[in-house]
């Protein structure tokens, strides 16, 4: 773990989450007040570690919690997805429909193919 959170109490944050339930302390030991606890997979920001230790805050806590029971969160970010309207010209002010067509049907008694036949 050590490598994971590094050896020196050097001024770095990442976000990391508890494994299980996490005493807080006000030191980085177990000689140390528990100032609260946070309950297992709980997302807190790490400021620096030691050996063995991690200085947190989350949750309306900070203090000191055993490196062994925090995980380094990955971080996703989602994509950015901008979808654009499509491009109507100006002199579109409602969606463009064809010109509405009636079939032609010729009236009863006036129909004829040709001159001389019918259309029976």
């Amino acid at each position: 773990m050590a490598a994971v959170f590094g050896t020196s109490a050097a001024a770095f944050a990442y976000s990391a989450h508890t494994t299980t339930n996490l005493n807080v302390r006000s030191g980085p030991g177990v000689g140390y007040a528990r100032v609260g606890t946070l309950p297992g997979g709980f997302r807190v920001n790490v400021t620096g570690c030691q050996p063995g230790w991690c200085r947190i805050h989350g949750g309306g806590v900070s203090g000191w919690a055993s490196s062994g029971y925090l995980e380094r969160s990955q971080i996703v970010r989602p994509p950015i997805i901008i979808v654009r309207p499509p491009h109507r010209p100006p002199h579109w002010h409602k969606p463009h429909r064809p010109p509405h067509h009636r079939p032609h049907r010729p009236r009863p008694g006036k129909c004829k193919i040709a001159p001389g036949f019918s259309c029976k």
